[in-house]
Order: structure tokens, then sequence, then C-alpha cells
């Protein structure tokens, strides 16, 4: 095993501890909703945001296993930035459902209630993601301009469709909004893999 590599999993603790406590607070969330299923009014743009954020979450391992080679992830500044990146997104994955529910939970009320919050912190998320993926970029051979280009959307659009999300009231063009983002998600995690 080489340094580098202990030197990533060393860092990568911290980073599992985030991640993890963002996908335990929504099961956990979820799980009590499902407990009280009865008192719950259900409502699937609640649902859809919820497992947004759990996805984010579980992309972000993909992100951390494509980073383990680069040394600027284990360079303090770089290391907090990425910290700072994962407890606003623990902050996106404990907004995404209500924790405590006292009597009934309408989860669409709860959803237009803290929906501008939600899509602020994804839009803060997306923003630090850029921010990131500017510095990783930047010491880069150059790529094509088609790769730029297509990159740069794939990095750009979640940040766009967040600050419209979290100014638009219609519940329509948060669906749309929602499918739009899980189509970039997919498009830019589909063709990665942990080997």
């Amino acid at each position: 095993m080489t340094p580098e590599i202990r030197a990533f999993e060393y860092a990568l603790g911290l980073f599992a501890v985030l991640i993890g406590l963002a996908i335990a607070d929504i099961a956990m969330s979820f799980h009590r909703l499902v407990r009280q299923a009865s008192k719950v009014t259900w409502d699937p743009l609640a649902l859809l945001a919820a497992m947004y954020a759990l996805c984010l979450a579980v992309c972000m391992w993909f992100d951390l296993w494509g980073v383990r080679n680069f040394s600027a992830t284990r360079h303090f500044l770089f290391y907090l930035s990425l910290i700072g990146e994962f407890f606003v997104l623990y902050l996106i994955a404990a907004s995404s459902l209500p924790d405590e529910h006292a009597g009934s939970s309408d989860l669409r009320q709860y959803y237009a209630a803290t929906r501008r919050y939600f899509w602020g912190l994804v839009a803060l998320f997306q923003l630090i993601y850029v921010a990131q993926g500017v510095y990783f970029t930047g010491g880069e051979p150059p790529l094509p301009t088609w790769i730029t280009a297509l990159e740069l959307c794939v990095m750009i659009a979640p940040l766009a469709l967040a600050l419209a999300l979290a100014a638009i009231r219609s519940r329509v063009l948060h669906y749309v909004g929602l499918g739009l983002l899980f189509t970039v998600m997919v498009i830019h995690y589909g063709p990665s893999s942990i080997n």
C-alpha cells in the first residue's frame, strides 16, 4: 500500500462520518414516517427530494474515490472545504424529511414550508462542488472543447436548477426540476465505478 493511499484512507474517516450521518438521517426520518404511516399525508414530491438528497450522498462516495490519487485532497485548506461541503450535505439530508412527528405529518405542507431552505442548501452545496471542480481541472492538461463544455454543463446545471427550485413555487416545475437533476446525476455518475 502506497503512502498516498494510506493518507487518503486516513482522510476518508471524517468524510465517511459526515456522509454516513446524512444517509442515516434520511433513513431514520423515513423510518419514523413509515412507523406512523396512518398519521402521514404522503407527498411524492417530498419523497423525491429526499431520494435526491440520498443519491447525492451516495454520489459523493464515487467522487471521493475518483479523487483518491490527487494530493490536493490532503492539503489542509482543501480538506476543510470538503468537510464544509459534506456538512452542507448533511444539512440537506436532515432537512429533506421531518424529524419528529407530534400527531400527524403532512409531507406536502412540510415540503412547501422547507422548500427554500432545502434548495438553498442544495445550491450552496453545488456552488462548493463547482468551485472544487474548477480547482481540480485547473491543473489538468487542456481537454477537448466538447468534453469541457459537457462537464461544465453537468457541473453548472444542478446549481442553476437548485436556485430555480428555491425561487419557484410551482409543484409541476419542481417535478420537472427534480427529473432534470436525476438525469444530470445519471449522466455524470452513470459511467463511474469503484475499482
